[in-house]
């Protein structure tokens, strides 16, 4: 059976396309390619956070500012960026056993330190919910492309100020929710979710999930504290926090660029089928080294990760020569492909500014548009 086409004014041969385009058929392409290897998580996790902690380390020596310090900084950043990005692959497979010790080992020497714990992404199972992708329970989607250009310029802008969310958030916050419970009703619906849409709300911890969620906390909270308490005996330097404030900014920008890139964000927040949903989003097959860098661990493969969200990072290379050797040179799949990242972002500025043009914008539905109401993650 066809997938169902939404009313979004895609071209005719579009269109088309979508209705020709056979997920089964392309499951089938794949098999053999949906199991996990997590010696290569293991081991692409581990050798990432040796280059992150030792060109985080080297900076100091080096000089920040001098040039081999900003290459150190650098190379920190995308090492950072790729340790990272291993958080959605631990989301989508958080119910495979051999899962666990990987996510509890990347929480305890990533996660926590970098003051993002494997709970703040418990959202993203419905941004591939059929129901739910493109909506306003989508924590990671705004109809972009019927948005003003400003919209997407925030996103680029407001990360900056993202050094600040998990002190405030685990420093400040989680300490006074353990005793009002109005407070901590607050901190998760709207500081304890990974998001670019304000106006979502997350959910309250699960009974079997309570424990878990309050020991990541009070474990941010105590390294928080012993960060502060290194720097004020003089065994840490302050500009060591003000390096890692800078890593967590520059990384935080990336992201919402890749983001950005990441999909063409026509929906009209009605329900989108799954290749309604590949259609929407982007692949970026070229440049494939230099697009590791700004979307490591497979996410510039994005379009194939939508429509087949159970497959391993590992494996999207050889599952994206697959698709492209078997299916027609027309096939909607390889309609997704983008030239690169400025590509994308150009095309999402053109979108936006079209409709601006047109006078048929959505209701303003900015990024900060809610800030007063809410704290961004």
């Amino acid at each position: 059976m066809p997938e169902r086409v939404a009313d979004i004014p895609w071209p005719s041969e579009i269109q088309q396309a979508m209705r020709d385009f056979s997920v089964q058929q392309a499951h089938r392409l794949l098999h053999g390619l949906f199991k996990p290897r997590m010696t290569v998580y293991w081991t692409d996790f581990l050798c990432s956070y040796v280059v992150a902690v030792v060109s985080f380390w080297a900076v100091g020596p080096l000089g920040g500012f001098s040039p081999a310090g900003v290459l150190a900084f650098l190379v920190s950043v995308f090492a950072v960026f790729r340790c990272f990005a291993f958080i959605h692959e631990i989301a989508h497979f958080r119910a495979k056993k051999a899962f666990n010790r990987f996510r509890t080992g990347w929480n305890v020497l990533f996660g926590i330190p970098m003051l993002v714990p494997v709970f703040m992404y418990e959202c993203h199972g419905e941004h591939h919910n059929r129901r739910l992708y493109g909506t306003g329970q989508d924590a990671e989607y705004l109809p972009l492309a019927r948005m003003s250009p400003w919209a997407s310029l925030q996103l680029l802008v407001l990360p900056l100020v993202l050094p600040l969310f998990g002190p405030y958030r685990f420093g400040v916050v989680t300490p006074v929710s353990w005793f009002v419970p109005r407070v901590r009703r607050y901190l998760y619906q709207n500081l304890s979710s990974l998001k670019i849409d304000l106006d979502y709300e997350g959910r309250l911890p699960r009974d079997d999930e309570k424990l878990s969620w309050r020991l990541q906390e009070a474990a941010c909270l105590a390294w928080i504290g012993g960060v502060l308490t290194l720097a004020a005996t003089g065994v840490m330097s302050v500009d060591r926090i003000w390096q890692w404030c800078a890593l967590f900014a520059t990384v935080a920008v990336i992201n919402s660029a890749r983001l950005l890139a990441a999909h063409r964000y026509l929906g009209n927040e009605e329900e989108m089928s799954v290749v309604e949903q590949m259609m929407d989003t982007v692949n970026h097959p070229r440049h494939r080294l230099l697009a590791e860098l700004w979307a490591p661990v497979g996410l510039r493969l994005h379009a194939l990760h939508h429509l087949m969200p159970g497959l391993p990072y590992h494996n999207y290379q050889t599952a994206h020569e697959r698709l492209v050797k078997e299916l027609p040179a027309d096939s909607a799949y390889r309609l997704t492909e983008s030239p690169g990242l400025f590509a994308s972002l150009s095309r999402l500025a053109r979108e936006s500014r079209s409709h601006q043009k047109a006078g048929t914008l959505l209701p303003s539905r900015s990024p900060s548009a809610t800030v007063k109401e809410r704290v961004a993650r």
